[in-house]
């Protein structure tokens, strides 16, 4: 719920987070690592988020975060190694070439924004053929900018199959699903706790 803090916690997970807070608060960064290792390391356990996930995920929003969010992210942003960069020529050649190898003809691909005429986000778009060799309704395959994240046509497993062994990881229902608790990102005008689904494919008009 947005700018919700009503979670239940006992007294040590509230001393955590507010010494987290104060550290955080004085912007003492090696002060707040110190705190960090000497805590072991706290940080918000989500079930069902794929550490590759987490990791994008935190350094994406942990620093823009809204002001009720749990400090125990932003902690882990400033405190942990970010993702390594991923070229955005090489993933999405890479994907369309998984694509291609498939024969489906992958068109060129576009942001987000374009693809829904208007607005911004954080994925790209490549439309291809499909089985129903229908020009109206061709298959969309949605690249995430956060990494080598993907979803789209998984009602056909080779898809699925053909990204993955490009090195992807397919974000399914189940795993997009699954709500980053704590973490209040900035959504159609309201901080909100969002899904992996809406963190790694966001799009916003």
């Amino acid at each position: 719920m947005a700018g919700s803090t009503e979670r239940p916690q006992d007294g040590a997970a509230r001393s955590v987070e507010a010494r987290l807070r104060a550290a955080l608060d004085s912007g003492d960064h090696d002060e707040l690592r110190a705190l960090y290792e000497r805590l072991g390391r706290p940080r918000v356990e989500v079930p069902g988020l794929a550490e590759e996930v987490r990791t994008a995920v935190v350094h994406a929003y942990a620093p823009v975060c809204g002001p009720y969010t749990d400090p125990r992210w932003r902690a882990e942003a400033l405190c942990t190694e970010p993702p390594a960069p991923v070229d955005s020529a090489e993933r999405l050649g890479r994907a369309r070439a998984a694509l291609a190898a498939l024969g489906v003809n992958p068109w060129e691909p576009m942001p987000c924004g374009l693809y829904y005429d208007n607005g911004y986000g954080n994925f790209d778009v490549i439309l291809h053929d499909n089985e129903l060799d229908d020009p109206d309704h061709p298959g969309e395959l949605f690249v995430s900018q956060l990494g080598l994240f993907v979803n789209g046509d998984e009602w056909d497993d080779r898809y699925r199959t053909a990204l993955t062994e490009a090195g992807f990881h397919w974000v399914d229902e189940r795993a997009g699903g699954v709500t980053v608790t704590g973490l209040q990102v900035r959504y159609f005008g309201e901080w909100q706790e969002l899904c992996v689904d809406h963190l790694l494919f966001q799009w916003q008009g």
